[in-house]
């Protein structure tokens, strides 16, 4: 099948991108980007619309609604309007947590609520204080871990040498250099064993012993045996695992369903993952399947269907089926929250590109002439596209306003024909 690609020409010229007037567009979180203009941060949104203007000298992304901003070299919040909610009076400030957020003023450490209201003024004798999960948070006291509850109350006593954030009620801790497991009471549940431990995922954690990973469920009952010399947590119910020097995947049973065979591999997302071979990267399903060949420099994760792969230090995308979505000429794309993102510039909507990709593709493999002289394969072509048209039924508004501002310079020598049919499709459906 003939791919039809969307070029670099494309998205600039025919502007179905919104081309920012920043100097760099930073990934969508919550609906909302970073920008940067002469070296002071806002936000847009997805339209490309300012909503935040660019005054502040540092900013943070959008989380549980509110974001971290600093100014003139005090950090405090605004929401997504740009409204200050909480004063820029802190010398540090982290992200929301579970409606919390961590704060620094004159060397005491608090948390505040999304009001500003400072809601638990922390002990002055701790060094160091962490992002609240699943309830708890990190605190350091003199090189030593413990965990405090959202009151700042102790619950877990810093009497760690390390300690890991809380993952599926079970958080890893290293006490005189072996690594064990304990619960929200402060109960050990694992013992101190292991020489290294991952956070729990899907109900399993990866544990090193004797130099050699294995994986064990919250009981501490090992369900894989430690014979991988490298290993990751599972992701859609699947690990990565390394055995003489290549990569392959284990299910949670433990057993081999991708040998290992790659140079190196990425987690699942999306039902597909990205791995390396010979120094080119593509795709493979669950079953090991290839589905999209290595030929690439680089390969990112997929998300809404689409994933960044570079070819010869440019990067483009492709869909689930290796099909090239957008050419490989761009120095950067990231894909983020519905939104493709070119150059840390241009944007587009991830719906867009597809309207347009489908369309383009539907096009591209229906066999006309161009004059349409022969009635019934003009009657038959009509049939066809309005068929695929009715399909996209409760889209005909964007297909209206978009195709003929996105469509516009590609070379297809059918396009005018087509927009006639999408022009007459419109006016029949809305009438």
């Amino acid at each position: 099948m003939k791919r039809y690609v969307i070029s670099h020409s494309t998205i600039i010229k025919n502007k179905i991108d919104i081309i920012s007037n920043h100097d760099e567009v930073l990934d969508f979180h919550e609906g909302l980007a970073r920008v940067c203009f002469n070296d002071k941060w806002g936000y847009i949104n997805k339209e490309g619309k300012e909503v935040v203007k660019p005054i502040y000298d540092h900013a943070l992304d959008f989380h549980e609604g509110l974001a971290a901003v600093c100014l003139n070299g005090k950090w405090g919040y605004i929401n997504k309007e740009g409204k200050e909610v909480v004063k820029p009076i802190y010398d540090e400030a982290s992200d929301f947590h579970e409606g919390l957020a961590a704060v620094c003023l004159n060397g005491k450490w608090s948390y505040i609520n999304k009001d500003g209201k400072k809601v638990v003024k922390l002990s002055k004798k701790y060094n160091d204080v962490f992002d609240s999960h699943e309830g708890l948070a990190i605190v350091c006291l003199n090189g030593k871990y413990g965990y405090i509850n959202k009151d700042g109350k102790e619950v877990i006593k810093p009497i760690y040498d390390y300690a890991f954030d809380f993952h599926e009620g079970l958080a890893a801790v290293c006490l005189n250099g072996k690594w064990g497991y304990i619960n929200k009471e402060g109960k050990e549940v694992v013992k101190p064993i292991y020489d290294h431990a991952l956070d729990f995922h899907e109900g399993l954690a990866a544990v090193c012993l004797n130099g050699k990973w294995g994986y064990i469920n919250k009981e501490g009952k090992e369900v894989v045996k430690p014979i991988y010399d490298e290993a990751s947590d599972f992701h859609e119910g699947l690990a990565a695992v390394c055995l003489n020097d290549k990569w392959g995947y284990i299910n949670k049973e433990g057993k081999e369903v991708v040998k290992p065979i790659y140079d190196y591999v990425d987690n699942f997302h999306e039902g597909l993952a990205a791995v390396e071979s010979n120094g080119k990267w593509g795709y493979i399903n669950k079953e090991g399947k290839e589905v999209v060949k290595p030929i690439y420099d680089h390969a990112s994760d997929f998300q809404d269907g689409l994933a960044a792969v570079c070819l010869n230090g440019k990067w483009g995308v492709i869909d689930k089926e290796g099909n090239q979505i957008i050419d490989c000429t761009f120095n950067s794309i990231n894909i983020s929250d519905g939104m493709i993102i070119f150059d840390k510039k241009y944007m587009v909507d991830i719906k867009t590109m597809e309207l347009l990709y489908s369309f383009k593709l539907s096009l591209g493999n229906k066999t006309i002439e161009k004059s349409f002289d022969d009635k019934n394969k003009r009657d038959k072509y009509i049939k066809e596209i309005d068929g695929y048209l009715k399909e996209k039924n409760n889209e005909v508004d964007i297909l209206k306003k978009q195709l003929e501002e996105q469509i516009k310079g590609i070379e297809n020598s059918y396009i005018d024909d087509a927009l006639e049919i999408v022009n007459s499709y419109y006016k029949k459906y809305q009438d």
